[in-house]
């Protein structure tokens, strides 16, 4: 019988034979390891979409003020007086041209020559654009070879003519064939003429694909491109009606629609003051150029032109106005006085200002007129209220310059 005291103790699940050969492991000392993974592969990316934004912000923000730029003073240009948008009968409308013209050609054409942009002020007889005329020019050359060749065949018609009635005289030669000689020097004469008309159509046709500005003017609106077909009779996705729109600025006039009640002010050179929307506090002289000759029974309307007296750069196609009805005694319109810092001023040869705009510096001359007290001094033109310029400016700053802003 074996004795209970000598019977080794073993784990369960281990063999007595074992020994110290396998490694004991207590689960009571087990712990999940929560530290959080690294997101070293991320950063590749992240360092790439960094880069991309700072890339798009640096094309497409405007520059950024440097610490490096000079720092100025600066003030605002002030107005006084002048007349504000007066009440009474009025109107409002918009600027339009009574001359406008779409350029166009009465030939199709690929379009091989642009010579403006929009904006571009061009005058009359300047050549505007060209259509390719290559094969124009190929059928007036073999018309021109053809003529050569008609002419010398009316060379040999008349000599041949000449001879039958040498023949003639000396009885030589039949009546029949001085009447063949004859006809075929008449027929050589109208193939000459007739060539001679061909080429004049071709040139003519030739001529049409060169694009003239029919007046002195500005162009609006661009309308083709070079590549393009141009027609005046546009066919197909790729074809334009019109090369550029012309419009004369000295045309420019007001058109409102006035109501049926109040007709009776508006006759013909009538004087009115006419505000424009962006500058609403200096009117310009005009007076009514025409009363439209029907009503517009919907609205209860009549349509007015009005002419400029006063013209300046300001004067745009479809710019809203306001037309106002005023007396003889009220038609000249006092403008507001620009008055300007005399710290704003330049010792140069030329009244000059530094007008900061968008934090760049530009440089502006002017004429003044009287003093105002002893810190303004009234502008006369150069500048129009409202600009913000450097006061004790350094003149070493130039035209472009960027500079950051401190109020005085």
């Amino acid at each position: 019988m074996q004795d209970s005291d000598t019977t080794p103790n073993t784990p369960q699940g281990s063999h007595p034979d074992s020994g110290d050969l396998e490694p004991r492991h207590d689960l009571a000392r087990l712990r999940i390891d929560r530290t959080p993974r690294t997101t070293s592969q991320r950063w590749p990316l992240l360092l790439l979409f960094g880069c991309l934004a700072a890339y798009i912000a640096w094309k497409e923000l405007p520059p950024l003020v440097s610490s490096h730029d000079p720092e100025v003073i600066t003030a605002r240009v002030q107005t006084r007086g002048g007349a504000s948008s007066r009440s009474g009968v009025a109107s409002n409308g918009y600027i339009v041209p009574r001359r406008r013209a779409a350029l166009s050609t009465d030939i199709p054409g690929r379009l091989i020559e642009l010579n403006v942009e929009e904006g571009s002020r061009v005058q009359r007889g300047d050549v505007v654009a060209r259509l390719d005329s290559r094969e124009l020019q190929a059928v007036l050359a073999r018309l021109q070879a053809d003529r050569v060749a008609r002419e010398a065949e009316q060379e040999r018609s008349r000599l041949a003519l000449e001879r039958q009635q040498t023949l003639s005289r000396t009885d030589d030669a039949s009546r029949s064939d001085l009447d063949t000689a004859r006809a075929n020097a008449k027929a050589a004469v109208a193939q000459v003429a007739s060539v001679d008309a061909s080429i004049q159509e071709i040139e003519a046709r030739i001529d049409k694909t060169t694009v003239y500005a029919p007046f002195s003017g500005v162009v609006t609106e661009k309308n083709a491109e070079v590549g393009e077909i141009v027609s005046s009779i546009a066919t197909g996705a790729n074809a334009r009606g019109s090369v550029v729109t012309l419009v004369d600025f000295e045309s420019l006039e007001v058109q409102i629609e006035l109501a049926q009640t109040t007709l009776d002010v508006a006759r013909a050179g009538a004087p009115v003051l006419i505000y424009l929307d962006a500058y609403p506090d200096e009117g310009y002289r005009g007076r009514i150029r025409q009363v439209w000759p029907t009503a517009n029974r919907a609205k209860a309307t009549v349509e007015v032109r009005a002419e400029f007296i006063d013209r300046d750069e300001r004067l745009l196609p479809e710019l809203g106005v306001r037309v106002v009805f005023v007396p003889e005694s009220e038609a000249n319109p006092t403008p507001p006085a620009v008055l300007l810092p005399r710290r704003a001023l330049l010792a140069r040869e030329q009244p000059t200002v530094m007008v900061v705009r968008d934090g760049v510096i530009e440089i502006r001359t002017v004429t003044l007129r009287d003093a105002v007290g002893d810190d303004l001094i009234e502008i006369g033109s150069g500048l129009i209220g409202g600009e913000t310029v450097v006061l004790d400016a350094d003149p070493t700053l130039a035209d472009g310059d960027r500079v950051r802003l401190r109020r005085p």
